[in-house]
């Protein structure tokens, strides 16, 4: 077995970095950093975003971009395809037989283009890269179909964090394939993890990791002591249609029908701006409502300080894609600022109804705007709600310790443990030699 500095370097492989809207990935990596690891940063696009987190700053990982249009590479990623074939053509030509198969059963070339890319990975990454002993991808869809390929063509083994639309917009049969290759599967809540073993079968490989955050940072005593006349209420996101804000906007415009003063900021930016601008027109929420566009943490954290509630009326699309447990709610909770939500996907793990958060029923706006009035009329709920949100915080979602189960994932995967049987963790994120059903 190899000590901790014999570890070898690992390939993290990422849609696109770095990102905004991905927060929880560059402080994974950040803490891993600080754990040991060496990471080298595999992306399949630069974003190029104006904006990025200071938590981007102080990660230490090379990034290294592979082309993600075909076209506008199309000789040297031929060029290592065809590299890659004769240098070991017992490898590729399965792995290409597959990949091809399944881009014509498909009727698209997604498949046939991960695997290309894959092997510009290997060819022009992995190969340039001896110390790199290991692949990890965040996200099961893209990201994740390069590490399959990325392995069958090099050997290395891999794993792979599963979050949200990712896991549910997939075909059951290629990701079932990617999940039992793989050493080991992350995924933050537990509905994804039990939605994972129905694909997959009942496997031990699938953990639930939630994210977490930092819970220093996030604190209750960073908020400001200030008491608003008018009550400050606060949601982040994505201006996309899972995230509910067209159905919150109207849940507002009852809230002020029944007569109540607030103030409520809308914070993220995306293709339903517009949209959603002209429903706050159209209600008549110009002096209540504000949408902002996309800010980086820091630009956000003054928000947090100053918010009295914090409301996101998350839902699931009919393709099926919705959100996991959203960060912002438990960046929002650990600060102790009382949450209103839906009991969609993982959100019921993170707020327990009527204990430390309100949930109602998805696209339901007369539901969630009751809930939002029963906060609003009892500053004393608000107070309790908050309290208990902190203390769930602290107990489940800290991101340091969270990230130390990951950490020790890794650790195992890299020495070349054969499986992860006597694996468990508590609370605090203690790692312990338990049995393996209490991991979750």
């Amino acid at each position: 077995m190899k000590s901790r500095t014999q570890l070898g370097k690992i390939a993290f492989i990422l849609k696109g970095y770095p990102r905004l809207s991905e927060t929880f990935i560059s402080n994974e990596i950040l803490l891993l950093e600080q754990q040991g690891f060496n990471i080298h940063i595999f992306a399949l696009r630069n974003p190029g975003e104006s904006k990025i987190h200071e938590s981007v700053k102080k990660i230490r990982a090379s990034v290294t971009y592979i082309p993600d249009h075909f076209w506008w590479a199309f000789f040297p990623i031929v060029l290592a395809n065809i590299k890659q074939f004769f240098r070991s053509p017992r490898r590729y030509f399965p792995a290409f037989r597959y990949a091809l198969w399944r881009s014509l059963k498909q009727g698209s070339s997604s498949t046939i283009k991960r695997f290309s890319q894959a092997a510009f990975l290997v060819e022009n990454g992995l190969l340039r890269n001896p110390e790199i002993q290991y692949l990890h991808a965040h996200f099961s869809h893209g990201p994740t179909t390069v590490a399959y390929f990325a392995s069958r063509l090099s050997g290395l083994k891999y794993s792979f964090s599963a979050h949200a639309k990712d896991i549910y917009l997939q075909e059951p049969e290629f990701f079932s394939r990617k999940i039992r290759g793989a050493r080991f599967v992350v995924t933050c809540t537990e509905f994804n993890r039990q939605y994972m073993r129905s694909i997959a079968g009942e496997t031990d490989k699938i953990f639930r990791v939630y994210h977490g955050v930092d819970v220093e940072r996030f604190h209750p005593r960073h908020r400001l002591a200030v008491t608003h006349p008018i009550p400050r209420m606060l949601s982040v996101g994505r201006f996309d249609t899972k995230k509910g804000f067209q159905n919150l906007i109207r849940a507002l415009a009852k809230v002020k029908a029944l007569g109540h003063a607030f103030r409520c900021d809308i914070i993220g930016g995306g293709p339903l701006e517009e949209v959603l601008q002209e429903l706050v027109v159209s209600l008549g929420l110009q002096d209540n409502v504000t949408l902002h566009g996309k800010m980086s943490q820091e630009e956000l954290f003054p928000y947090f300080q100053r918010a009295d509630l914090f409301a996101l009326a998350c839902e699931i699309q009919d393709d099926g894609d919705r959100d996991g447990i959203p960060n912002v709610l438990v960046e929002a909770m650990a600060m102790g600022i009382p949450c209103v939500s839906t009991s969609i996907s993982g959100i019921p793990e993170l707020i327990d109804n009527g204990k430390n958060g309100l949930l109602v029923s998805q696209k339901d706006s007369d539901a969630f705007a009751r809930a939002l009035v029963s906060l609003l009329e009892s500053p004393a709920d608000r107070i309790r709600l908050g309290q208990a949100a902190r203390k769930k915080i602290e107990t489940h979602f800290s991101a340091q310790n969270n990230v130390k189960k990951i950490g020790h994932l890794l650790r195992h995967a890299l020495q070349g443990g054969d499986a992860f049987e006597g694996i468990d963790w508590t609370s605090g994120g203690k790692i312990e030699a338990l049995s393996v059903a209490d991991t979750t």
